[in-house]
């Protein structure tokens, strides 16, 4: 990022030294430089690559030529963002109508790793998508999937151990974090407290790859794709570690907290209780339970999107009868709250008192 911030500091300087205008007159000058402000800004302040993306999606919605600017700039700083840069810009390219340019992007991000749900699912290409450019690109995209794909998708992301195990008590129970669309199966030491519950915690990735191997989501339709990758993930921790198989817990966000429910639900046997936060994701809930002394948690935002809060109550509902269910709803629209790291382990404690 550091020539690219001097460039930045040098044009930041140098349209700031523009001279004010009279109110009433139209400025060239400065209708040019209102234009560049929030790439100039976003080039300054971006702490590197990544966050120099994060700025320029954020940009996508109110001023497409803006994103593009950064992307381009983001393309040029590495291999590592190289291909979702390069997506990004042919995307952009192709919803303004430049669908040479578009394709010849487009066969950059496949250079350096695309996978297929980018392609299939975003409608800026919809014009392309019977040309030989766009098929050799989905083409190339479809085998890199399939080849990554078994050691990746669904696979364990991390495992976090208790701090202090005693070798005398019984085998320990397994929390399964869920994560939510477009994430990973990561868990960094801020997630230490929820092992510190005595619990191991064990994160999975999901089990399709979304657009990088650090992107996945719970494949559809149907849950049974996850139940399957929870089960083998439990196999590869109990490979080296003692864990009690009548107790596993799952908790999950967004669309992990969908999976959650719905293999509470359907696999009552296997799981001993979940935590769901902001139930969320394009599946339909379950509709039918053969959950029975469970104990659940359900966790939502008072101001989150309708469907959110409709699948939160609709989970509330469902395994209302036969198990215990707590409820939390947030002030405001957060997700996850503000003092997880104290209440989640609370709700988790509360969740394994009852030996599932």
């Amino acid at each position: 990022m550091r020539t690219m911030t001097r460039l930045a500091l040098a044009l930041s300087l140098a349209v700031c030294a523009l001279p004010l205008q009279a109110a009433d007159t139209p400025d060239p000058e400065r209708i040019a430089f209102d234009a560049l402000s929030p790439v100039i800004n976003a080039l300054i302040q971006a702490e590197d690559n990544d966050d120099l993306m994060k700025r320029a999606e954020a940009l996508e919605e109110t001023n497409g030529l803006q994103a593009l600017a950064l992307y381009l700039a983001g393309a040029r700083e590495g291999p590592r963002t190289l291909a979702s840069a390069s997506y990004k810009i042919a995307s952009l390219l192709a919803r303004r109508g430049d669908d040479e340019a578009a394709l010849l992007y487009l066969g950059m991000a496949s250079e350096h790793g695309l996978y297929p749900p980018q392609l299939i699912e975003n409608p800026d290409f919809n014009d392309l998508r019977q040309t030989p450019a766009y098929l050799t690109v989905l083409a190339e995209a479809q085998r890199l999937r399939d080849a990554v794909s078994p050691e990746w998708a669904g696979a364990v992301g991390h495992v976090l151990y208790p701090a202090t195990e005693r070798s005398e008590a019984p085998c320990p129970p397994v929390v399964i974090w869920l994560h939510g669309y477009g994430s990973n199966g990561f868990l960094d030491e801020s997630y230490q407290p929820l092992a510190d519950t005595g619990a191991i915690l064990v994160g999975i990735n999901g089990t399709e790859i979304v657009d990088s191997l650090i992107s996945f989501r719970w494949s559809a339709p149907g849950f049974e794709g996850t139940h399957q990758a929870v089960q083998k993930g439990l196999d590869k921790v109990e490979a080296s570690h003692c864990i009690d198989r009548r107790r596993v817990y799952l908790m999950g966000f967004s669309q992990g907290a969908l999976h959650a429910g719905a293999l509470l639900a359907q696999h009552p046997d296997a799981y001993a209780g979940a935590l769901l936060m902001s139930p969320g994701g394009r599946q339909p809930n379950p509709t039918t339970s053969k959950a029975r002394g469970k104990r659940v948690v359900v966790i939502n935002g008072e101001q989150e999107g309708p469907g959110n809060l409709q699948r939160a109550d609709a989970f509330r509902t469902l395994f209302g009868s036969g198990n215990e269910v707590q409820s939390r709803v947030l002030v405001g629209e957060p997700e996850i709250p503000d003092d997880w790291q104290r209440s989640l382990p609370a709700a988790l404690r509360w969740m394994m008192e009852s030996g599932g």
